[in-house]
């Protein structure tokens, strides 16, 4: 299963719970649930769905009161409005860190000869690959803190190229102390080696 789809899977089975535990029992499907990137949070709107035109605030408050999220990606749940946030913890942002970076890494592929520059795809994506192998393999310190935005794009299915130069580039907007984690480097490295071999072989 996709970490992401996973992701969704656990949060509306706790949301379906704490609901059936106030008494609801004719519940959405699929449970209402968007993902915020930025902050690594999923938001879900389940609340409005079942309050109609009731107290939607007071309900979403209750939800997030009855979240039980252990074993789960998550490490707390709120309401915020009308909306109940479960906030995916950085544990599990570390653990999906360290398993995208394992097993056979794709061949490296060749660097690109001529102007180096980081809007050629091509050149952007053997240029990451190379980098962040060599990071992976002599790992630093762990970051503190792995970004979410980041970790979630790189356990998505991957884009478009547009989109995959966004990702690359996300990378090297990164300080340089959460470049040099080594899991963080070495996931970077494999989808980079990956989109290189979907794109240019």
């Amino acid at each position: 299963m996709n970490p992401l789809t996973d992701c969704y899977r656990s949060a509306a089975e706790r949301l379906t719970a704490a609901a059936q535990s106030l008494g609801f029992a004719d519940l959405p499907d699929p449970i209402p649930l968007r993902l915020r990137t930025d902050t690594g949070t999923l938001a879900s709107g389940l609340a409005p769905a079942l309050a109609g035109r009731g107290d939607a605030d007071a309900l979403a408050g209750r939800l997030a009161g009855g979240l039980t999220l252990e074993d789960t990606p998550f490490d707390r749940g709120e309401a915020q409005g009308r909306l109940v946030l479960l906030h995916i913890s950085p544990r599990w942002l570390r653990e999906m860190a360290e398993t995208l970076a394992v097993g056979p890494l794709p061949p490296l592929p060749p660097m690109e000869q001529g102007a180096r520059d980081r809007r050629d795809l091509r050149f952007l994506l053997s240029y990451t690959a190379r980098r962040c192998r060599t990071l992976a393999e002599r790992p630093g310190p762990q970051a503190e803190e792995l970004p979410p935005s980041l970790v979630l794009r790189l356990a998505s299915p991957p884009g478009d190229r547009e989109g995959e130069r966004g990702l690359m580039l996300a990378y090297w907007s990164l300080p340089p102390d959460v470049r040099r984690d080594a899991a963080l480097a070495g996931a970077v490295s494999r989808r980079a080696g990956e989109d290189y071999d979907r794109f240019f072989r």
